[in-house]
């Protein structure tokens, strides 16, 4: 129960849209670490509202805002979505009506990151932040405290969207857990090798550098590269909704196909370890289009599993001057 009481669920505005919408049927969604909250937030929810709402918990996967549960909000015929944990992905707008809360995490000590953060102002430089969605009102706060440092707040990043890092001399990744910094710091690779990108775990009040994590994972995934280069039996998995990326998987068959490759395209909302293992007899290589993140988490499989930067890589023969693109 503290995790539910140590994050603002912005029930009072939840509230709102429900009363503003008047729904009689809504569906929430949680990602996997918020799901233990679910009896908390009904029953606040019901102490709040002036009338009764019928609640449907959806338990379809909840990684980011690109999967809201659309399929279930229809079939259950729900007036409103809320999706808990994400701020709306920028490149897809969900079908049905969703509400949107970030589920700020509300119990930090603000003045240990304040002395982390000291550390970068002595070295003159611009530093700019960014964070996962529970972190906003945080970097805002820290972007006031540090008036006179010249830190700037760049917004929310997800695993596969880049920021705004023209003026920056480093980036500081607010967020808890490996993947979003790790993320950002390969996309640095791409677009601005230079740029100096550290991580801050809000929750342990932890910095570290993604430096060395990040050449280790390179490492294996030009491995996987070479391993696929002479693969003849391609399966594309797309995902659904915001993770539906049909203009990579056409473009990617048909240029696969033009060079002779064997090509099947599959459809998956979950992907996992289980369903790869089953299917890995039948084809040489996997490319995942719905989230690169899918591509790190099994690379431990026989088969090589890419992302669609990387297949597009084998495409164009540049494996000798091999840089990450998403």
């Amino acid at each position: 129960m503290s995790i539910c009481l140590d994050h603002d669920f912005e029930l009072q505005s939840v509230v709102k849209e429900i009363e503003r919408h008047n729904a009689k049927r809504i569906l929430i969604q949680l990602p996997e670490g918020f799901k233990q909250c679910f009896n908390y937030l009904v029953e606040k929810l019901r102490e709040y509202l002036s009338r009764e709402v019928e609640v449907i918990l959806s338990l379809n996967p909840s990684f980011g805002p690109c999967l809201v549960d659309e399929y279930s909000a229809r079939e259950v015929n729900a007036d409103l979505v809320i999706h808990f944990g994400h701020t709306e992905y920028p490149y897809y707008k969900p079908a049905v009506k969703t509400l949107f809360i970030p589920v700020e995490f509300s119990s930090i000590d603000v003045a240990k990151l304040v002395s982390i953060l000291n550390n970068f102002c002595t070295l003159n430089s611009r530093i700019c932040l960014v964070s996962s969605s529970q972190h906003i009102r945080l970097c805002n706060n820290l972007v006031k405290l540090f008036n006179k440092c010249g830190i700037t707040y760049r917004g929310v990043v997800f695993g596969c969207t880049k920021v705004d890092t023209k003026d920056c001399d480093i980036l500081v990744v607010v967020g808890g857990g490996r993947f979003l910094c790790v993320s950002q710091y390969l996309m640095n690779l791409d677009s601005k090798p230079s740029l100096a990108t550290y991580c801050i775990d809000p929750y342990t009040y932890s910095l570290w550098d993604p430096k060395e994590e990040v050449e280790k994972m390179m490492r294996v995934r030009v491995w996987k590269i070479y391993n696929a280069l002479n693969s003849r039996r391609w399966l594309i998995v797309s995902g659904f909704y915001g993770q539906a990326r049909d203009n990579f998987v056409r473009i990617l068959a048909e240029e696969l196909k033009k060079r002779g490759f064997e090509v099947s395209v599959a459809k998956v909302l979950k992907l996992d370890r289980e369903m790869l293992v089953n299917i890995s007899s039948l084809f040489d290589v996997v490319v995942i289009t719905s989230c690169p993140y899918l591509a790190f988490d099994f690379q431990d499989l026989e088969i090589p599993v890419l992302t669609v930067g990387e297949a597009f890589v084998i495409l164009s023969n540049a494996i000798n001057r091999y840089r990450y693109p998403w």
